[in-house]
């Protein structure tokens, strides 16, 4: 029977799998391209699928992969967690950066709710407005190309997940929103964002909660979400019923930067 993290991670990778156009078997997992989105990074990495790999012959693995299929970046998603933290600091060292996720699964109630009579179901253009904001607070540089890049991934994950939005909307605009997506079974809440001059009222906590209660009045059995394992909303999901289950770590490095 398989944890809960893997029930978890296998769903996240479903998506993932869903939205590359390629595929090459590599020594220690296998690459996972979309040459037509070569700047959206998360379908464009090496998956690593073993418990164990030595690090030069790692690093030529990704590099033989990656740099093969042209991208200007490398990034290596790793499955194993023992191994994932073992690399940081040897890729650290080496000039990579670290993603480290913490996956957590809805166990308990929450400690607390928001309004969610003030959360409405919009659309996904509705949205659109909102992630383009945080995409520009977060990664400031982003030039448009890249910019329509991830648009156009966010599209792909929207419709192979079935995403719904749930959103606080003032004046017409949408200020925080979350997305579910779902196979009918499994649910992962995914995007929860607020612009930063509503932050400090709540809406993350309600949006969050609508979207759970949504996909468990749609009988999923299962909700999970990601959170950076190293920022302030963990705490809030630990806050609203999720434990965590089990970690990730996912290196990147910009070929500008490699040292």
């Amino acid at each position: 029977m398989r944890s809960e993290f893997e029930r978890a991670a296998a769903f996240e990778e479903a998506l993932r799998d869903a939205c590359v156009k390629r595929r090459e078997q590599s020594r220690f997992g296998v690459a996972l391209l979309n040459p037509g989105l070569p700047h959206v990074w998360s379908v464009n990495l090496l998956r690593v699928e073993t418990a164990d790999a030595d690090l030069e012959e790692l690093i030529a693995d990704a590099e033989q992969v990656l740099g093969k299929a042209g991208l200007n970046h490398r990034r290596l998603l790793v499955t194993d967690e023992e191994l994932g933290r073992r690399l940081e600091r040897p890729l650290g060292d080496r000039g990579w950066k670290t993603d480290h996720f913490v996956y957590m699964v809805s166990h308990r109630e929450p400690s607390r709710r928001g309004a969610a009579h003030d959360v409405a179901e919009v659309d996904r253009e509705s949205v659109l407005a909102l992630r383009h904001a945080i995409l520009a607070e977060w990664l400031p540089d982003l030039d448009s190309e890249t910019v329509g890049q991830i648009m156009a991934s966010d599209r792909c994950f929207a419709e192979v997940g079935n995403a719904r939005y749930f959103a606080i909307v003032v004046d017409g605009a949408v200020v925080s929103a979350a997305n579910l997506y779902s196979d009918g079974h499994t649910a992962q809440i995914e995007d929860v964002a607020t612009l930063p001059e509503h932050r400090g009222r709540g809406h993350a906590t309600a949006v969050t909660l609508r979207a759970l209660d949504e996909a468990r009045t749609g009988g999923h059995d299962f909700v999970f979400l990601v959170a950076d394992a190293r920022d302030w909303p963990r705490e809030l999901y630990r806050r609203l019923g999720f434990d965590e289950v089990g970690e990730r770590y996912v290196y990147r490095l910009k070929l500008s930067e490699a040292s």
